[in-house]
């Protein structure tokens, strides 16, 4: 059964990155024999990150989102993870339908309520990453191809400001029925996600309905206003509850297409905006660094001093490489003509132990700082957003020190020890750059954004959504403006993959009026 998880983990990563990221399968008509813990696994087996959206964050999401700056030209076009994103999610989606039809038709559908609330919260989660990707996308009538045969091929597309409301609606009915009395069905060792934890269950549910409200919130305030209220009464993620897909929780599972992705011609390289952030001054020796995940993320170049690229200047190229594995194995300092800071290496090399995130508990507090500090849902307190956020930033920093420290490749620049220290924390907390200002609710709510965008540091999705959302108030840098939205700007979603227009071509017309493109808002931007 092992095998088998991770066979389909494997295999499913590998099929998503073939055919220069634009292979789409035929949709699944035909009758399908796998048991409902194969297809349960199945959608847990869709959550790793693919080959093409690898690709495409290292090119293009981290210099939109400006935490990061890619040296020389964009490797890979923009729409290179369109297909595997595409395909990845309604294959997952057509799992959950045929999941869904066994329990309506089971004689006891209430005894699967729990494995029916752990589908609804993974479906939840990818629903809402592909729709910030894509926009309007298919959803409520779509994936009954295997049910339904090739009439479920073409599936209308839904309204952005139709599909937040149901993915809340899931999240509202999982984390209610959620439940550890006994009779419950469960997909036992098939639940390599969350093991069966019902508790974690229940926060990550509700921890991802309060995520989807507060985004949403500026475009349908009186439905996510309710919601946010009532899910800051219910358990949330907290310190150490780090949602993500952990190696050394999944036995086999590796994350070859990290190392495949960098190694491929990546230009990353460590943008001014980010380390503004984590240090008080330019001097190349780091006697400005403030933040220790400047050290965790970003490394110094081949003269060992930290040197960041201007953000939004003319094109700046490297040829150094310090993306080779082999090189830099056998030697550390073997990172070719580097003149600026890269991305670090660990973060390249290690496929075993460095996670890959979806939900963290600094993610958590926060998005609690925000409702307190805008007053979402609650009354503005700015007393609990300062709590809040001071939380958020002292849950980043001990997750980030805690991955470096138990990374076993780790070895230039790792922590002394994992536990993160007063004088680290302090330094932080206390530096003007960070410190919350309950005097100064908007300046301060602008740190929120900060702090969040350094903490999805290997999450450049979730910054480019909260960069939309809230209308360009993450970090940005101020000068040259005007080369930023030239290259960038105006690259607001991904087009849909060319197949649709094979497959699905009356309602691709209906929704594109035949042309699609990138430049087209979502719904929950401004």
């Amino acid at each position: 059964m092992k095998k088998l998880i991770y066979l389909t983990l494997i295999s499913t990563a590998f099929f998503s990155c073939t055919k220069n990221f634009e292979e789409i399968n035929t949709p699944p008509k035909d009758p399908v024999t796998a048991s409902t813990d194969e297809l349960f696994n199945g959608i847990i087996s869709s959550l790793p990150l693919a080959g093409g959206e690898y690709a495409v964050m290292n090119s293009w999401i981290y210099p939109m989102t400006q935490q990061g700056v890619v040296a020389g030209s964009n490797s890979y076009n923009f729409d290179h993870a369109r297909g595997a994103l595409w395909t990845t999610y309604y294959q997952a989606l057509a799992n959950y339908r045929l999941i869904q039809s066994r329990i309506e038709a089971s004689a006891t559908p209430a005894n699967m309520n729990n494995l029916y609330a752990m589908l609804k919260t993974l479906i939840a989660y990818k629903t809402f990453k592909n729709t910030n990707y894509f926009g309007n996308m298919p959803y409520s009538k779509a994936g009954y191809a295997p049910i339904n045969g090739s009439s479920g091929y073409n599936a209308p597309y839904d309204k952005q400001e139709d599909i937040y409301p149901a993915i809340l609606t899931d999240l509202k009915w999982a984390v209610d029925n959620l439940s550890t009395a006994g009779g419950q069905y469960s997909p036992g060792n098939y639940d390599t996600f969350l093991k069966g934890d019902i508790a974690k269950w229940i926060k990550f549910a509700n921890s991802l309905r309060l995520y989807v409200a507060i985004t949403m919130y500026d475009k349908n305030s009186s439905l996510a206003g309710p919601q946010i209220a009532e899910a800051l009464a219910k358990p949330l993620l907290t310190d150490g509850e780090d949602i993500g897909l952990w190696p050394t929780a999944i036995p086999g599972l590796e994350f070859q297409w990290r190392q495949w992705s960098f190694t491929q011609d990546c230009n990353l390289r460590m943008g001014s905006t980010m380390w503004n952030l984590l240090s008080d001054n330019n001097n190349t020796d780091g006697n400005g660094i403030f933040d220790i995940r400047a050290k965790i993320f970003f490394e110094t170049n081949r003269a060992n001093n930290w040197v960041a690229i201007p953000q939004n200047q003319a094109t700046i190229t490297e040829t150094g490489a310090p993306y080779n594995i082999a090189n830099r194995d056998i030697d550390w300092n073997n990172k070719g003509n580097t003149n600026y800071s890269a991305f670090n290496f660990y973060f390249v090399k290690d496929v075993k132990y460095i996670p890959e995130l979806m939900l963290t508990a600094a993610q958590v507090h926060f998005l609690k700082a925000e409702a307190y500090n805008r007053g979402l849902g609650v009354t503005a307190n700015q007393t609990a957003a300062k709590a809040a956020y001071d939380a958020g930033v002292t849950a980043s920093l001990t997750l980030w020190k805690k991955i470096a420290f138990n990374t076993p490749s780790w070895a230039v620049n790792k922590p002394a020890q994992e536990a993160l220290t007063a004088a680290e924390l302090s330094q932080v907390l206390n530096n003007s750059k960070v410190a919350y200002n309950t005097a100064d609710a908007a300046g301060s709510l602008l740190k929120i954004y900060a702090q969040t965008w350094i903490d999805q540091y290997r999450q450049p999705f979730d910054a480019w959504t909260l960069l939309r959302r809230t209308g360009g108030k993450t970090p940005m840098a101020a000068t040259d403006a005007g080369s930023y939205t030239g290259k960038y700007g105006k690259l607001y979603k991904f087009r849909y993959p060319d197949e649709e227009q094979s497959f699905n071509n009356a309602n691709w017309k209906a929704e594109t009026g035949g042309s699609d493109v990138s430049d087209k808002k979502i719904w929950i931007q401004p």
